[in-house]
Formats: structure tokens, C-alpha cells, sequence
């Protein structure tokens, strides 16, 4: 904790908060929970922009409305609109955003977690990757519901 205490002037320079969390490597296992659920959400959210534009539904219109509601975020308004173009410039790459899922899915064996929205979403990255969309940003996943026809 002391040489955390130390440290702390820097780490507020660099990010928003800054968290002790306890033993060495405990950051690494948070970083994985936060992609794990980073990723399911993403998982989600392409479902709901296909779902909305298969259906007739405008996929703006179920942004702005997601963006009024309790859902809201910024990972919705950021990715969103590029998602809608069909247009995936790498932020996060998907092939990295796929290994934080596996390893986010050994943390929870590991931990006797079950992880069943994970693992589905894990098996979403995968199929992005096997369709070469590893290098593209990981909302490319949402390439993953399209038929072959209509992917861009």
C-alpha cells in the first residue's frame, strides 16, 4: 500500500481514478472482468442494432433511444454510429478483445464461476476471427450476424 501511496500522484496524471487493489496481479484479473463484461455488452448490443434493422426499426432511431434510458453509455455512443456504417477502425482490436474473453472464461473455471453470457459472447469473437476480423475493431463482431451477402 505504501508504494502504491507513492505512486499515486502519477497515476492520477495518467487516468480518471486510481484503485489499490490488493496483491500483484490483481489489476490483470480486474482488466479481464472489465473486458468480459465490455465484450458481452458489445455481444448484445450488435444483436439488438441487426435485430432492430432486420425487424424495420431505424438502427439511429434505437441509438438515440438508448441514449435517453437507463441504459446509456459511452461505449454505445461511440461505437454505435461507426457499427451502423458498417465501418470498424481498430480501437480495440477484436483478436485482443477475443483472448480477454478466453482468459476471462479460465478466470471464472478457475473460480468455479459459471459464465454462460460470456462464453456465448466468447463464441461470437471467435467466429469474427475466423472470418478475418481480428485486426478490426471488436464491434466488428456484430459482422458475425449477417449473411454472407450483406457483409461490407
Amino acid at each position: 500500500m505504501a508504494l502504491y501511496d507513492e505512486a499515486l500522484p502519477a497515476f492520477d496524471v495518467l487516468g480518471k481514478k486510481s484503485f489499490f487493489l490488493g496483491e500483484v496481479g490483481n489489476g490483470a484479473k480486474m482488466k479481464l472482468v472489465v473486458n468480459m463484461i465490455m465484450g458481452s455488452m458489445m455481444n448484445a448490443f450488435s444483436e439488438g442494432l441487426t435485430l432492430a434493422g432486420k425487424s424495420g426499426l431505424s438502427p439511429q432511431t434505437v441509438l438515440d433511444v438508448l441514449d435517453l434510458g437507463a441504459i446509456a453509455n459511452a461505449m454505445f455512443k461511440m461505437k454505435g454510429p461507426t457499427m451502423i456504417q458498417n465501418n470498424y477502425p481498430p480501437a480495440f482490436p477484436l483478436k485482443h478483445q477475443q483472448k480477454d474473453m478466453r482468459l476471462a472464461l479460465a478466470l471464472g473455471d478457475e473460480n468455479a464461476v459459471s459464465m454462460p453470457v460470456a462464453a456465448a459472447a466468447n463464441e461470437a469473437f471467435k467466429k469474427a476471427r475466423s472470418m478475418g476480423l481480428g485486426d478490426l475493431d471488436f464491434s466488428a463482431a456484430r459482422e458475425t450476424l449477417k449473411l454472407p451477402e450483406e457483409s461490407s
